[in-house]
């Protein structure tokens, strides 16, 4: 089978692997579609560690290449474990699958989809879930003013729960190309924080008391400092994309200490049991995409075959800040058969 492997920094490169043996507790499927986290992907891509000392390149991964990339699939199961009930062959499913044609993953980690569910959008549930994990660290009630920082793939996830959920939404980015994708996905605001008056217009909108809660999701310290001037005393502001750079400003400094500001991260789920597990927040999602009132076809800007994915990754590397969501298509007369 066809795999995508970073090789290096800035190095890509296809390998013939052999195609995954299935365990009793385990489903091997055919991938439809996969998508590009373009945060966490690119950081691969560029051979960036998530630690100073180098050692990780996730948060519990060695530092080593070649390594795939990727957390985002749709596809067909093709055969399941002699313990699995819950799937069966030829079940249209997601899971956290990296860029490869054949993915063997557990079963209680697969997802079904339901027949209203695009697989375009259906392969966004892992890139939307890491948005709604945030959603609920910053925990906003009913009536909240909510402001989010970059308008990637998961700030415009958060957009869009934000919306689906009724907030109050502003959002920032430089990006006029993202500010209008925001636009169509029905922010109230979208501005740039470097135009002109642009903290004005957020106040204005949140009547003059800045955001309840704010989500940073830019991966870049310009833009936490954004986020804490469009908090209000006593709010709350998320850090939802990893630093592996050290600010440039003081946090606690003036005026961010004397708004009693409360700084938070967010990563993975709570455990099992827990209201909004993976399961309980997964199947949430799955609910608000069938009944269409989580709208995020605006953000699916490309698409791209299977071939062209160091081409997508040279891209957004290089900025292309058009591209949004990029999915990857796996079908083609070139596809490996599945062998037993």
């Amino acid at each position: 089978m066809k795999r995508l492997l970073v090789t290096g920094a800035k190095q890509v490169a296809f390998d013939e692997a052999e195609q995954p043996l299935c365990s009793d507790d385990a489903v091997v499927m055919r991938a439809e579609l996969t998508a590009i986290s373009t945060g966490t992907e690119l950081r691969v891509y560029r051979a960036i560690p998530v630690d100073e000392a180098g050692q990780f390149l996730h948060e519990r991964v060695p530092f080593q290449f070649p390594t795939e990339n990727g957390y985002s699939m749709v596809g067909q199961v093709v055969e399941v474990g002699a313990h699995v009930k819950s799937v069966g062959v030829g079940d249209r499913v997601f899971a956290a699958a990296a860029h490869k044609e054949f993915a063997a993953v557990p079963a209680e980690s697969v997802t079904r989809l339901p027949d209203s569910i695009p697989d375009d959008e259906a392969v966004m549930l892992s890139i939307l879930e890491v948005a709604h994990k945030a959603l609920r660290q910053g925990n906003p009630p009913a009536g909240s003013n909510v402001a989010i920082v970059g308008q990637g793939v998961v700030g415009l996830s958060l957009l869009a729960y934000a919306v689906a959920f009724g907030f109050r939404t502003a959002v920032l980015d430089v990006s006029p190309e993202r500010l209008e994708i925001s636009r169509q996905l029905g922010a109230q605001l979208a501005v740039s924080p470097s135009a002109e008056g642009a903290l004005d217009q957020v106040l204005d909108l949140f009547d003059g008391e800045g955001a309840d809660v704010a989500f940073e999701a830019a991966s870049h310290w310009s833009a936490v400092r954004t986020a804490m001037e469009v908090t209000g005393i006593d709010g709350t502001v998320v850090l939802v994309s990893r630093h592996t750079a050290t600010p440039g400003f003081n946090p606690a400094g003036h005026p961010y200490l004397g708004k009693r500001l409360n700084l938070v991260t967010t990563y993975d789920y709570p455990s099992v049991g827990h209201r909004w597990s993976r399961h309980r927040s997964v199947g949430l999602t799955v609910d608000l995409l069938a009944r269409q009132q989580l709208k995020i076809r605006p953000m699916l800007t490309h698409r791209f075959s299977w071939r062209d994915l160091p081409e997508a990754y040279r891209r957004l590397d290089q900025g292309e800040r058009s591209i949004a969501a990029a999915i990857i298509e796996w079908d083609g007369s070139e596809r490996s058969p599945l062998t037993s």
